[in-house]
């Protein structure tokens, strides 16, 4: 980041004693504290200590950002922590700093910019989700000011949810192949456990395989397609299934009830209960076969994982992933 001042400026600055709004100028490091609530919570050590051995050679590149927490001229960080504890670790005295023209805090501002430099770990994001959701904003209020994607968000808002054994492969695994792994612990808990217990980390791939596989089991449709005697299909309380119901004048009901044994009969009875398991984009969810679209036939209504309400997305740009029966 260029800036158009002189290091004798930030000087000068200084020496008039007061930080003037919107330009850098230098402020005293025990003038200033970290905000106790911003969302990184751990600093890796080895590299903060090549940071304060940069600023030791080069000094602070980039100005941090404070806001005025005091009338008694006290500072709290808004962006830059960890520059600024490098600083003190180089023993500098001073800092350069832009002055947030607040009086509070903006999470949203310190958020952003951790997640811009993917300074934060995944249950330091989970953990302000959290934090918001209990203030009073939704997800999407979320999503729009994080400029980040509605299933994004609702990925982290279930960490809160999630059973402990889940919440700690966390450390070694994704976002998404832990949300993938807690989307079938919540159709069998115990085969899921039983699978953490023996692995310590899965990639996004082998999560979405194992949960695919147990989502099948647990209906009674096994993955090699052989299902086992007397199993009974299990509902998903994420992704339910759909109940087929033709009216009673339907032409296929008709055929069906005149000849018992025929294939349209065997198709009726298919469909009185069907789950299509989709994926759109880097999603998976429930395609909502019993509706149409209100955007036309080009397009299909979609239950994702984790979301309250079904939305329409272009019907080509989803994937059939699983076709299962009860």
């Amino acid at each position: 980041m260029a800036l158009d001042l002189s290091f004798k400026q930030l000087i000068d600055a200084a020496e008039d004693g007061a930080a003037t709004i919107g330009q850098p100028t230098c402020i005293a490091i025990d003038r200033i504290d970290e905000d106790p609530d911003q969302p990184r919570r751990s600093f890796d050590e080895q590299k903060l200590e090549e940071l304060a051995e940069s600023v030791r050679q080069h000094g602070v590149l980039q100005p941090i950002v404070l806001r005025q927490a005091t009338e008694d001229g006290r500072y709290v960080i808004v962006m830059g922590a960890r520059r600024y504890r490098a600083a003190k670790r180089a023993g500098l005295h001073d800092i350069p700093a832009f002055i947030h023209a607040v009086e509070f805090a903006d999470r949203y501002v310190q958020m952003i910019e951790n997640i811009q430099r993917d300074d934060l770990n995944a249950p330091e994001i989970a953990a302000f989700i959290a934090g918001r959701l209990e203030q009073g904003d939704n997800q999407a209020d979320i999503s729009r000011k994080l400029g980040k994607p509605r299933d994004w968000v609702s990925r982290y808002a279930s960490v809160q949810n999630m059973p402990e054994f889940l919440q700690s492969k966390l450390a070694g695994s994704s976002i998404r192949a832990v949300y993938e792994l807690y989307q079938a612990w919540r159709e069998q808990p115990n085969a899921i456990e039983t699978l953490c217990a023996a692995q310590e980390s899965f990639t996004d791939a082998h999560a979405r395989q194992l949960a695919r596989k147990i989502r099948s089991e647990v209906r009674g449709c096994p993955a090699n397609g052989k299902g086992s005697p007397g199993a009974q299909a299990a509902r998903s309380p994420i992704a339910p299934q759909v109940e087929l119901r033709p009216r009673k004048s339907d032409r296929v009901t008709a055929l069906a009830e005149k000849s018992p044994n025929s294939s349209v009969n065997r198709n009726a009875r298919m469909s009185l209960s069907l789950t299509i398991r989709v994926r759109h984009q880097d999603r998976t969810g429930c395609l909502l076969v019993d509706r149409l679209a209100s955007q036309g036939s080009r397009h299909a209504v979609l239950l994702i994982d984790g979301a309250e309400e079904a939305e329409e997305v272009p019907a080509s740009a989803i994937t059939i992933e699983e076709i299962l029966f009860a």
